[in-house]
C-alpha cells in the first residue's frame, strides 16, 4: 500500500521520497511538530470544557504555528537522515 501511495504523490505533485523504515521516529519530523501543538496547548490559559471547545482550541493552537517552524523542520530531513544513517539507525537527538 505505502509503495501505490509514493508512486501516485510522486506522479501528481512530482515529488520524490526516500525509503522509509517502517519504525523511525528519528526520520518524522511531525512528531515534533506534534510537540509544538501541544506546547501551545500547555501555554494556552483557555482550558476546553468538552470535546468541541478542545477540538476548537486545537485547531486556534495549529493555525498559529507560523510556516517558518514548518519549513524549519522540513529543512532538517538531511541532517536527520545524516544522523539516522550515521547512528546505524539507533536512536539520535532528534
Amino acid at each position: 500500500m505505502h509503495h501505490v501511495i509514493q508512486h501516485k504523490l510522486q506522479k501528481m505533485e512530482k515529488w520524490q521520497s526516500l525509503p522509509w523504515p517502517a519504525q523511525s521516529p528519528d526520520l518524522n519530523p511531525i512528531e515534533n511538530l506534534w510537540d509544538e501543538l501541544k506546547r501551545r496547548l500547555r501555554k494556552n490559559e483557555y482550558k476546553a470544557k468538552n470535546k468541541a471547545e478542545l477540538f476548537n482550541l486545537i485547531k486556534e493552537e495549529w493555525y498559529k504555528i507560523s510556516p517558518a517552524i514548518i519549513n524549519k523542520l522540513i529543512e532538517s530531513m538531511p541532517r536527520r537522515t545524516k544522523a539516522v544513517l550515521k547512528n546505524k539507525g539507533n536512536p539520535t537527538r532528534y
